[in-house]
C-alpha cells in the first residue's frame, strides 16, 4: 500500500506542477497559441492537442526521471522492495521510475477530469429547453402607456 500511495502522491504532484505550468504560458502572447491557452475554444486543432500532450510528456518525463527519481531518490524497485538475486541497476531504475510516473500523471489527470467540472463545451446541448407546467390567462384591464 505504500509504494502505491508514493507514487499516486508523486504522479498528482507532477500532473498538478505541469498544469500550473501551462497556466503561466497562458500568459504569454506568443505561446498562448502553440499551447491552446484559449479556452474559448471548443476543441483546439490537432496540432494544438498534440503540441500540448508533447510539452506534457517531456515535462513530466524530466520531473519524475530527473526531480523525483533522481534528485529525490524515489524509485520504483526500492520503494517496492520486489526480492531480486541482485540489486536492480540504478539508472535503469530512475528511468522506468520517470517513465511510470509521467504516464501515471497522464492517466491520473484523465480521471481527475472524470471527477471534476465539465467544460462549457461539454455542457452545451443541441436539445431545446423543456418548460413545464401550468400557464393561467387572465382577462383584465389592461394598462395603457403614459403619453
Amino acid at each position: 500500500m505504500g509504494a502505491i500511495a508514493v507514487i499516486l502522491i508523486a504522479s498528482f504532484a507532477i500532473d498538478r506542477i505541469v498544469g500550473g505550468l501551462f497556466f503561466l504560458l497562458s500568459y504569454s502572447h506568443d505561446l498562448r497559441p502553440l499551447i491552446g491557452g484559449d479556452s474559448l475554444e471548443a476543441e483546439p486543432d490537432p496540432l494544438t492537442a498534440r503540441t500540448r500532450r508533447l510539452i506534457y510528456a517531456l515535462t513530466g518525463g524530466y520531473l519524475g526521471t530527473v526531480v523525483i527519481a533522481g534528485i529525490m531518490g524515489v524509485r520504483l524497485f526500492e520503494v517496492v522492495q520486489i526480492a531480486m538475486p541482485e540489486k536492480p541497476n540504478a539508472l535503469l531504475d530512475t528511468l522506468l521510475t520517470g517513465l511510470i510516473l509521467a504516464a501515471g500523471a497522464d492517466r491520473l489527470a484523465g480521471a481527475l477530469k472524470l471527477f471534476g467540472e465539465s467544460s462549457a463545451a461539454d455542457k452545451k446541448s443541441d436539445r431545446p429547453i423543456e418548460i413545464t407546467g401550468k400557464l393561467v390567462l387572465e382577462q383584465g384591464k389592461v394598462p395603457q402607456p403614459p403619453l
